[in-house]
């Protein structure tokens, strides 16, 4: 008599159940799978360095061994070697940091995911509809909607590597039991110890051993639990463990788990294991009023168990079996480390156990169309099923796609950043307003979480980011000034410390060149605003016309550059005497025939800086930009300045240098010629 728990390895029994002809499936679910990533992911390329990868690349810089990461991590709160490793050895071998190689790293793993996942989706269903499944579980997999932070985001590789080491550890280790081989057991063994120095997920490694063996005796490969492998597997994840409790590091500060913040998590993840039915808890919350937490109760626990029914009913043991434990131990260390609203604004966390949604929904899929007998009813199940599977793949790739769309819309700021540093002097501090911390779209696919991409977290500094796009330091500050915010299509973050109109004052007298982030519904963009300190009115006005307006203020053009249809004015204010109103300036810009074809009003500074925030002395550059539309005539186009007051209309009076009214109270600047 055979005992259930075996210390003792036994002999593993090959699949007698010949699967259906349809290998075409899998490699066509495979291929498609594949295809779609490509389409999704490959144009993050051009990504900058986000999130944590500047902290990361910081961190690294005081190391010249890619080894030191192994025997500490002092500075940083999380031990997870594997990946720093791999990050400086990238950059001794390329003599640089670059985001796009490190990236299509990412990128290429997850490729391999998705073969790996197709792969066990055949061991998992010994059915004859095994190719169907792999191939379904495959393309799912491929454009999974948790995918969009793990892959575009560097981080070390720590999602797409971890799955990539846990995938192959439970791929090896079943084809060592099934063929008996100590050497690949050995491998899957390694895998297994090594998972955890890529990030903590691994720890669970040794669980998903012992997942297999369970599967193996529900297939009836073997008719003892072979303990071994999983024992094994554990002793070297607990001595993991131990070498993490004895290295330096940060502490992490989320605290200990709570009933309420674990009830919490688990409706997140309740969400995420059936996320293609959880966009009805969003319309349910919606229509009736409820809170998310009860409307995702109520369609996830109702989704959850008709799928568990359908399998169970068509005997899909192992595939549900290996899918809840694989979801459960790959969730388990975010539910009992982590705080709720770190989760619901990190979809990026189910990634990990992102095998187990693609094996589970594609088991009860293929579960659906062998539920009729009768082969009329087969085929139109399998026509309603195949619909089915559309419809979630493109949701998937839309809700993927547009969040891909949102990082190509923020990038630009943080790719702007690192050139302007590069080529500004050595001393001159810069100042950056407004920055991009985070966005996400206005319109909610899930009733619980943000589902936005995150780029310049709170607490990696402004210029750790410049130091990762140039490999060297550069004085800049951020901050964040929410009197110039302006709503956009989609819901925005702002980087840095906010600041009142005292503050902003305070940081434009200590910085040099002022940067302003402008957000449009298309583009996010980083320009320059002027500055206010460093300026000398003799050197800046030399040769040029300068204007008096109410006997208050001077004003010059210090210079000027047209580029296309834009062109870019350099303003000099010489304040005279300070003043309290509320003052505007106008910058108009007039065709041949004397039309107003272009405007850019408002504060000098874009906007920072209005003139009763200064005493007099004080001297200002004042960037605007002016845009020619593209039907504009050729001729020549005066460019007009002035001052009004915003409540009345009225404009202040404008002399030359010899005390003549100008026209119009406005002063004509530049003449310019357009083609």
């Amino acid at each position: 008599m055979v005992s259930w728990l075996s210390i003792r390895r036994p002999s593993v029994i090959r699949a007698t159940i010949s699967p259906a002809n349809l290998r075409w499936f899998l490699f066509f679910g495979l291929a498609l799978g594949i295809w779609l990533s490509s389409t999704l992911y490959v144009d993050t390329l051009s990504l900058p360095f986000f999130e944590d990868d500047p902290g990361h690349i910081r961190w690294l810089s005081q190391f010249s061994s890619p080894f030191t990461p192994f025997i500490t991590a002092a500075g940083i709160p999380a031990y997870r070697p594997l990946g720093e490793m791999l990050l400086k050895l990238w950059y001794i071998f390329l003599g640089r940091h670059d985001a796009a190689w490190l990236r299509f790293l990412n990128i290429n793993m997850h490729y391999l995911n998705v073969a790996l996942v197709a792969a066990l989706a055949w061991r998992l269903d010994a059915g004859r509809w095994r190719y169907v499944t792999a191939g379904i579980a495959a393309t799912l997999f491929g454009v999974l909607p948790f995918a969009y932070q793990a892959i575009p985001w560097i981080n070390v590789f720590f999602y797409p590597l971890n799955n990539l080491l846990q995938l192959l550890m439970v791929l090896v280790y079943w084809e060592a039991r099934i063929r008996r081989s100590n050497s690949l057991l050995v491998v899957a063994l390694f895998l297994c110890a090594l998972s955890p120095f890529e990030i903590e997920y691994g720890l669970m490694s040794s669980g998903l051993l012992l997942a297999v063996e369970i599967v193996m005796v529900l297939q009836r490969r073997q008719k003892a639990l072979w303990l071994g492998g999983p024992l094994m597997g554990l002793l070297l994840n607990v001595g993991f463990l131990l070498i993490w409790l004895l290295v330096p590091k940060s502490a992490y500060q989320f605290g200990p788990p709570t009933p309420e913040r674990v009830m919490q998590i688990s409706a997140y993840l309740l969400q995420g294991i059936t996320y293609p039915a959880a966009p009805l808890a969003l319309a349910l919350k919606t229509r009736f009023g409820l809170n998310d937490l009860l409307s995702i109760a109520l369609v996830g626990l109702s989704v959850l168990l008709l799928v568990v029914a359908v399998l169970a009913y068509r005997r899909k043991w192992p595939t549900l079996v290996m899918s809840l434990l694989w979801f459960f131990l790959l969730n388990l260390p975010g539910l009992i480390t982590l705080t709720f609203d770190y989760v619901i604004n990190s979809p990026r966390l189910l990634y990990p156990s992102g095998p187990a949604l693609a094996w589970i929904w594609a088991a009860f899929f293929t579960a659906l169309v062998e539920l009729p007998k009768a082969r009329a009813s087969r085929l139109i199940l399998a026509g309603a099923t195949g619909l089915a599977i559309l419809i979630i793949v493109v949701m998937n790739v839309d809700f993927v796609g547009t969040r891909m769309e949102h990082y190509h819309i923020a990038e630009e700021p943080i790719h702007q950043l690192g050139t302007i540093a590069a080529e500004a002097a050595t001393d001159d501090k810069l100042l950056v307003v407004n920055m991009p911390s985070w966005l996400t779209p206005s319109e909610r696919t899930f009733a619980l979480g943000n589902n936005g991409i995150q780029l310049i977290p709170f607490y990696i500094s402004i210029e750790d980011f410049v130091y990762a796009a140039n490999d060297r330091d550069h004085p800049t500050k951020a901050i964040q000034f929410h009197n110039i915010r302006r709503e956009q299509p989609y819901y925005y973050g702002l980087h840095g410390q906010r600041v009142s109109w005292d503050e902003l004052q305070e940081n434009l007298s200590q910085a040099g060149d002022v940067y302003l982030t402008q957000y449009e519904p298309s583009n996010i963009e980083l320009v320059p605003a002027g500055r206010v300190t460093g300026i000398d009115w003799e050197n800046v006005t030399e040769g040029a016309e300068i204007v008096t307006i109410d006997d208050r203020f001077d004003l010059a053009l210090a210079g000027y550059q047209k580029d296309g249809d834009s062109l870019q004015l350099d303003l000099a204010w010489n304040i005279r005497e300070a003043t309290p109103d509320d003052l505007t300036v106008f910058v108009h810009l007039y065709s041949p025939d004397g039309h107003l074809m272009s405007q850019d009003d408002g504060y000098p500074l874009r906007g920072l800086s209005p003139f009763w925030l200064w005493e007099s002395g004080q001297v200002l550059r004042d960037r605007r930009t002016l845009t020619f539309p593209a039907d504009s005539p050729s001729g020549s186009y005066a460019v007009a300045v002035g001052l009004y007051d915003p409540d009345t209309g009225h404009r202040l009076s404008a002399e030359d240098l010899n005390g003549n009214p100008l026209p119009d109270d406005a002063a004509i600047l530049l003449q310019i010629e357009r083609p």
